[in-house]
């Protein structure tokens, strides 16, 4: 079982491709790539912690979750229906704090201490956002959930 993070998948939202320069012709092509980009590193047992703007309109989901393998936890985002998700996450694995956030933040929880901050939200194609802080947008991160050890490791390494 491992864990995975995204973020700003906009399914359905045919706008966001212009909106954020995504490489991709039509909303059903952007849809596609990242359900099959998610199915290809996801397994059923693994979890995958969305940090919110999930899909363009509707629940949450509105058939997108059915495709995708894994168990979701919901972050949310400023495009999330109310009380989809929660609102700030903190994990701890392998002895290292993660703070996740659908924003990024200044400082977090545990930032003295040494823990990590991963966000969406910003479109940017960066994934190191600032110092421990990285963007887990789907346009940082190749359309791909990332490992939550491949992104701790991403950060540390730049931050050292």
């Amino acid at each position: 079982m491992t864990d995975f993070l995204i973020g700003c998948t906009h399914f359905g939202h045919e706008n966001i491709i212009k909106l954020a320069n995504r490489p991709f012709s039509s909303v059903e092509e952007m849809d596609a790539t990242i359900i099959e980009n998610w199915n290809r590193v996801v397994g059923p047992r693994d979890t995958v912690y969305h940090l919110g703007d999930f899909a363009f309109r509707g629940k949450p989901g509105s058939g997108y979750e059915a495709h995708l393998n894994g168990k979701i936890i919901g972050i949310q985002g400023n495009h999330d229906p109310q009380h989809w998700g929660v609102p700030y996450l903190n994990i701890k694995r392998n002895k290292r704090r993660s703070v996740l956030f659908h924003y990024p933040i200044e400082e977090w929880d545990g930032w003295y201490r040494g823990s990590v901050h991963f966000h969406a939200h910003t479109h940017s194609p960066e994934f190191h956002s600032a110092e421990r802080r990285g963007n887990v947008g789907v346009d940082a991160i190749g359309f791909t959930p990332i490992r939550l050890e491949e992104a701790v490791s991403r950060l540390m390494d730049k931050s050292q």
